[in-house]
């Protein structure tokens, strides 16, 4: 008969091979969610043509609903979708569905998080760049960019570690990932030691959230170092 200390040394290894998956689930739709939430950030910002309108919605609903709702929709509701035009999706790999749910409701947080920030920038020092001569994008480059970056930071370091924790969701669909296969080490002992087999996934969890709080650590003292040489 296993004792829990036992299971939880035997599941933490085999957690620990899964690292890389869940980091992959991480990291895409950290960057697309960069890129995707920078473009409707500034879609936003701007006029309020019938573009503005259209990405509103998209933010709002992907605000407005529950990830997992969401990643339900896509994982059902996309090949349907595609049915029509006689394409096959249903064997796609479950990750892919998940990335493509993630990614657009991590895209809406990351928009309102860099608009926020954006709004927040102290509009003289913009116009202090283009006094002494800088482009557009100059100006944008060295000036706007890295203060809304370091006015976005403690929210986006927030929404990071909330996308990772979300990640823990992907194994209803059949992702296996950390949790994807903590679950399947629980089916296989068929509950028992089911608390000891969660904290080892947990540790994991943990210390890689412990690994983004000192990257965004970094990252707020960069940006801070910026400011003062453009100040």
């Amino acid at each position: 008969m296993w004792r829990g200390h036992e299971l939880f040394a035997e599941s933490l290894p085999v957690l620990v091979e899964y690292i890389p998956i869940t980091l992959i689930y991480f990291m895409i739709p950290t960057v697309v969610a960069l890129i995707l939430g920078a473009l409707i950030c500034a879609v936003r910002v701007g006029k309020k043509n019938i573009l503005y309108y259209l990405v509103s919605l998209f933010v709002s609903f992907f605000r407005g609903t529950p990830g997992l709702v969401q990643i339900y929709l896509v994982f059902f509701g996309l090949p349907k979708l595609f049915e029509p035009f006689g394409i096959n999706i249903n064997r796609w790999d479950a990750g892919i569905f998940y990335l493509i749910a993630t990614c657009c409701n991590f895209s809406s947080f990351v928009s309102e998080a860099m608009r926020g920030a954006y709004e927040a920038i102290d509009k003289n020092q913009i116009e202090a760049g283009y006094s002494i001569g800088y482009s557009r994008w100059q100006c944008f480059w060295h000036v706007t960019a890295p203060l809304t970056m370091q006015i976005a930071l403690p929210n986006l370091k927030n929404l990071e570690i909330d996308l990772l924790k979300g990640t823990a969701v992907a194994y209803v669909i059949g992702v296996v990932d950390v949790m994807g296969r903590a679950d399947k080490i629980i089916a296989q002992h068929r509950g028992y030691g089911q608390i000891w087999i969660l904290l080892a996934a947990a540790v994991i969890y943990f210390l890689i959230n412990v690994a983004i709080e000192v990257i965004f650590n970094w990252l707020t003292a960069f940006f801070s170092r910026h400011e003062r040489g453009i100040a």
